[in-house]
């Protein structure tokens, strides 16, 4: 068997070829020129950062933030409302319950698990909105609404039926 030539000794190693079909990113199919026909061939003039006329990003491509919907996204406030009023309702609750412990430890531990407490709901909400940015909206406001069942301020719920 022959052996191939030194050029393509490394070919395996590289993805150089975009137009390879077996080579599929979707994030690099925005910048794959779109095919020229035989007329916009000749006004194919240059722009003011440098690129083609004919090429530009491929329709129903855009980032999903960009094509998210006002419905979405009035959701996604009132959720952050939602976060926002359990955390005031997790500062009023923990007012409601006064603990001194036997020890500075246990003091320290509770105060502690106080001060987490509190950060929950603000951390909760960015993080699912942060790691749902390109996802579908379902997930987000599945994983909003799983946070607002878990993360509901019993102290001050409590407070209010007493």
């Amino acid at each position: 068997m022959a052996r191939p030539s030194a050029s393509d000794d490394d070919a395996a190693l590289r993805w150089d070829d975009l137009d390879d079909p077996s080579y599929s990113d979707p994030s690099l199919a925005a910048l794959a020129p779109e095919p020229a026909d035989d007329d916009a061939a000749g006004a194919g003039s240059a722009t003011a950062d440098g690129a083609a006329a004919g090429v530009g990003a491929a329709p129903g491509l855009e980032r999903a933030s960009d094509a998210r919907s006002p419905l979405a996204t009035l959701l996604t406030a009132l959720a952050a409302v939602v976060y926002l009023a359990y955390t005031v309702g997790w500062i009023i609750g923990i007012g409601l319950v006064p603990l001194s412990g036997p020890t500075l430890v246990i003091e320290i531990m509770y105060q502690f698990s106080e001060f987490l407490a509190i950060i929950a709901a603000p951390l909760w909400f960015a993080a699912v909105v942060s790691l749902t940015r390109e996802g579908r909206a379902a997930h987000r406001f599945g994983w909003l609404a799983l946070g607002a069942l878990v993360l509901v301020p019993w102290p001050f719920v409590l407070g209010l039926l007493r």
